[in-house]
């Protein structure tokens, strides 16, 4: 069979919109290749039939309209190949091999029987179908702050769910309930999907929303792997919805980023517990870890 490669080259804060765009026009799965002016490569795989032309219009009217959502795509570029290869589906899979993250979490997309240990935390998602599958170092970076975090009567909030990664980890780690928030309508059935495949729905609640304001209640967790411009508003609205000594862990943060990000923390009683990072490409990405403060100690002169 033969195939059009669509790759567009888009900025960071696009990425997950042009993405689900790409999935929403039937795409066997998105490749993100990041490069060192922080833009991104998404490559898709089409049959190459007489949709591809509508598809490219689709694309081009999509990536003028980010803009009156507030996101700027910028470059913004499109590119169309053809690939003649009857084995691409087999070297496109090849492409994605089971993964180690931390100390017990193990990533495997369906399609790979991958032996494992018994005290392993296994997680079998697909790349390409939805943000955050454990191939980027932001979704690592929070795999691993996770992992160290959760314990058994956890209630946690996921903002941003996506694929639903972290919260199928944090059911497997032990947490008791977590709320999985997202934003894009899109991702909803994804992370839904991915929740069966994983066995952990009777734990989860999923809903679509903006950060905390959809739901109620409070959290011992809140963990978000967003860009730093989603991050920034939901810190301020954090303290009110954390157990006392709660935890907030957050991901997605440029190393540029880390400081604005730590001070707003700051200023909202939250103590900096631990910042760890991933470079990839010549970019930096931050994760970081905040305890909320003892009303003694938030109150203290």
């Amino acid at each position: 069979m033969d195939w059009a490669r669509i790759t567009v080259t888009t900025s960071q804060e696009a990425s997950e919109a042009v993405a689900n765009c790409l999935l929403e026009m039937d795409a066997t799965g998105v490749e993100f290749k990041e490069n060192t002016t922080a833009n991104v490569h998404l490559i898709a795989y089409y049959p190459l039939d007489d949709r591809v032309g509508a598809r490219m219009q689709k694309l081009r009217n999509f990536l003028a309209e980010l803009p009156t959502w507030n996101i700027q795509p910028a470059p913004a570029t499109i590119d169309l190949k053809h690939v003649k290869s009857e084995r691409w589906e087999e070297a496109w899979k090849a492409a994605f091999p089971p993964q180690q993250v931390g100390k017990r979490i193990r990533i495997t997309p369906t399609w790979h029987e991958t032996p494992h240990n018994e005290t392993d935390i296994l997680i079998q998602l697909d790349p390409g179908m939805a943000f955050g599958t454990g191939y980027h170092p932001t979704t690592r970076l929070a795999l691993e702050l996770l992992e160290e975090t959760v314990e058994p009567h956890h209630q946690i909030a996921d903002i941003g769910t996506g694929s639903g990664i972290l919260t199928i980890a944090a059911v497997k780690l032990g947490a008791k309930q977590v709320d999985a928030i997202e934003l894009d309508p899109t991702a909803i059935p994804v992370a839904a999907a991915n929740f069966r495949t994983n066995d952990v729905t009777p734990h989860v609640r999923l809903s679509q929303g903006d950060g905390l304001k959809g739901v109620e209640g409070k959290y011992h967790l809140i963990i978000g792997n967003i860009l730093t411009k989603a991050i920034l508003p939901i810190i301020p609205e954090s303290p009110s919805r954390l157990h006392p000594a709660g935890i907030a862990i957050f991901s997605g943060i440029l190393e540029t980023e880390l400081e604005q990000v730590q001070s707003v923390l700051e200023a909202n009683h939250f103590e900096c517990r631990q910042v760890i990072r991933e470079t990839e490409d010549s970019i930096t990405w931050v994760g970081i870890k905040a305890r909320l403060q003892s009303q003694t100690k938030v109150g203290a002169v």
